[in-house]
């Protein structure tokens, strides 16, 4: 099942300002992502792999498509549809 993989930058006064979503056919591609993408941020990498950010793994129906407005109703759907869990995943930094 496809995934969405929440990713949040936590600051040092506490308070979250960044947030990015990697999608992924699975699981570990999503955490690819999010590992590829960290290697090329200056703001979310460094972060990252200081272990400052916190991750959360989704199983959503479909992956979203790329057409603007259908890419809207897709996540105003995905809202209204998202449950409460409390599972928090550690991805690790480093590449293997």
């Amino acid at each position: 099942m496809p995934i969405a993989l929440f990713s949040f930058k936590l600051d040092s006064d506490g308070r979250v300002r960044m947030a990015h979503i990697f999608f992924g056919a699975t699981q570990l591609l999503a955490e690819l992502h999010l590992k590829e993408h960290a290697d090329i941020c200056p703001k979310f990498g460094p972060a990252f792999r200081a272990d400052e950010t916190t991750e959360f793994a989704r199983e959503i129906a479909e992956l979203p498509p790329a057409d603007g407005d259908d890419l809207e109703e897709w996540l105003d759907e995905l809202l209204e549809l998202a449950e409460d869990e409390d599972d928090v995943i550690d991805v690790d930094p480093e590449r293997d």
